[in-house]
């Protein structure tokens, strides 16, 4: 089950982002995405699991031409409501209904822990990225505080995580993928990527960038 066909999780989304733990959280995320696609030329993209439309916005902002896609109806419908300069469409990730390398970047941001085949995922997106073009993932950590506690959270008890080794290997069809991360979870859930701390906490979120072979 897709726990974002949930209509009161959805609306949930975007309000957890205005709480001060929220915003420190995003701050971080955007800053790891935002200096991973610094490495990537512009052009048109597609965004895997767009959910409410938080990232297509610093997608759209970023100077990308986005087709943003999910297979939700309650989290499309936040995502609409923004009216963000992207074309905003219902598709399944497995099953993707655009031609063979029609984009030259693909993004994807926490959404391929909530999959039913992360295999089927990738080869869509090897099909429908054009060779030369860059895959943007972003995956939450099995190692993290955040995957330790997933059982008791009603989101991502539902999740299948990543490792970083895990996440590598899967990205190696592409290319050599290159990983960051961020928010290092305390077992209370503090955020200590401020603090000299930072370090005996894993990150919670990693980004991988990789360049599919031409």
């Amino acid at each position: 089950m897709n726990v974002f066909l949930n209509e009161e999780i959805a609306g949930a989304y975007d309000a957890y982002y205005q709480t001060a733990a929220g915003k420190e959280v995003d701050e971080i995320e955007e800053k790891l995405i935002s200096d991973a696609l610094k490495k990537v030329p512009g052009g048109k993209m597609l965004e895997l699991g767009c959910g409410t439309g938080h990232w297509t916005a610093l997608f759209v902002n970023e100077g990308f031409d986005v087709v943003a896609t999910d297979v939700s109806d309650v989290m499309l419908k936040e995502a609409f409501a923004k009216g963000l300069d992207a074309e905003i469409l219902k598709a399944d990730a497995e099953a993707l209904p655009f031609k063979n390398e029609s984009f030259d970047v693909l993004a994807s941001v926490t959404m391929m822990e909530f999959v039913n085949s992360k295999e089927k995922v990738l080869e869509e997106v090897m099909r429908v990225l054009r060779p030369g073009g860059w895959l943007l993932l972003g995956c939450l950590n099995g190692n993290s505080q955040l995957a330790k506690n997933a059982a008791n959270d009603p989101v991502f008890k539902n999740a299948a995580f990543f490792v970083p080794d895990s996440l590598k290997k899967a990205l190696s069809k592409f290319g050599t993928p290159e990983l960051t991360a961020g928010v290092h979870f305390a077992p209370d859930f503090k955020v200590m990527d401020r603090t000299t701390e930072k370090d005996n906490h894993e990150p919670a979120f990693m980004v991988a960038l990789v360049q599919k072979n031409k």
